[in-house]
């Protein structure tokens, strides 16, 4: 992504949406799901236990990978660059933390889609849950990328 011709503002409305994308891309599929499967659907985590520790262990290192790859690449911006490159990086760094979040989903919708059990969905639930309070914002990015007092200013009159 380029932001090289955009306003700073620009960048977090284009990164709701691909956050957006991503969530409704999770729900569409988890509702095709269930709506295909609905009538061979059963709710127990006393079967396919090994799917169920697997669902759980990926979902768990999904999670721990988000934070950790966000964080990391978050470090890796530079306090000297300007506001364009911290926002790009930025950008990068919660794509990459939607991602490690979006596959466990769809790892437990599928588990879903071969098992007929319900439960997963719960599992499915959880990190959707997760990926909502991630949401990117303004205030978010300020919280999270070291900013100038000039920077600052520049984010607050958008």
């Amino acid at each position: 992504m380029s932001y090289t011709n955009e306003q700073p503002k620009d960048f977090i409305k284009s990164l709701q949406i691909i956050h957006f994308a991503l969530l409704l891309g999770v729900l569409v599929f988890g509702a095709y799901v269930a709506l295909t499967t609905n009538e061979q659907l059963f709710f127990s985590f006393e079967k396919d236990k090994a799917f169920l520790y697997l669902a759980i262990l990926i979902a768990f290192a999904g999670n721990l990978a988000s934070k950790f790859l966000f964080s990391k690449l978050l470090k890796q911006i530079p306090s000297n660059s300007d506001l364009l490159q911290k926002a790009t990086k930025y950008s990068t760094a919660h794509i990459f933390r939607m991602a490690m979040l979006v596959f466990p989903t769809l790892m437990c919708i599928i588990f879903v889609m071969r098992s007929n059990n319900s439960f997963y969905f719960i599992i499915v639930g959880i990190l959707i849950l997760m990926m909502l309070a991630i949401y990117p914002s303004k205030a978010k990015f300020v919280n999270d990328v070291t900013l100038t007092t000039k920077e600052k200013s520049i984010l607050e009159k958008l």
